[in-house]
């Protein structure tokens, strides 16, 4: 529930020092002070698969995104842009597996681009510094521990031009197909399909 806010799970990130992507809360009918400058990124706070989320240039595109956003939700995030490479941390049981990344072909990583296949390359392990590599991998599981998750997530990362990583979001009900992220993280470390389903249900049975 904590998670699935985005507004409150980032004034959670910025309470335990998680690096995130500067943004402000904004409620409809609300006066709009739009502190955030542009490009920036326009989100409803509560929903997934990129839905209700737009990249906004100027004015215009601002407007037509808050408006799409209010669709979805009565509240919406509105963030700084983070130009880079994104990149995908599944973390099992507070552990963090091998992280992925996520080159979309076109545009960013949004509805189409998430579903349609073909539509982003995928690399896992990514090819990153063993340090970058470290330091990501132990910010997703400190944002396992802050946001008190349980069994497994999968965290959202971006990184700058200037290589400094952004935690996007923690993902507490991820895509769970053959060739979903977290599937092919866990086949990174040899853990197949069926270990992997069948590993997280064990968890779950033993805190039950």
């Amino acid at each position: 529930a904590i998670a699935m806010d985005k507004s409150l799970a980032k004034e959670l990130f910025y309470q335990h020092g998680i690096p995130t992507p500067a943004g402000v809360h904004l409620t409809k009918g609300q006066e709009d002070p739009m502190s955030v400058p542009f490009p920036c990124i326009v989100k409803a706070c509560n929903g997934g698969s990129s839905v209700g989320v737009a990249i906004a240039n100027n004015e215009k595109e601002y407007e037509a995104a808050k408006a799409e956003a209010f669709r979805y939700d009565d509240n919406v995030v509105i963030e700084q842009f983070i130009k880079g490479r994104e990149f995908s941390i599944g973390v099992i049981d507070g552990k963090a597996l091998p992280i992925i990344e996520i080159a979309p072909l076109v545009g960013f990583y949004d509805y189409k681009n998430k579903y349609q296949a073909g539509s982003a390359v995928e690399t896992c392990p990514s090819e990153l510094p063993a340090d970058v590599t470290e330091n990501m991998q132990k910010t997703a599981e400190k944002v396992f521990k802050a946001s008190r998750l349980k069994n497994y997530a999968r965290m959202d990362f971006m990184m700058s031009e200037s290589e400094e990583i952004f935690c996007l979001e923690a993902n507490t009900l991820p895509g769970m197909t053959p060739t979903s992220l977290l599937p092919q993280e866990a086949a990174a470390v040899g853990i197949s399909f069926n270990e992997l389903c069948e590993k997280l249900m064990q968890f779950s049975l033993e805190r039950k």
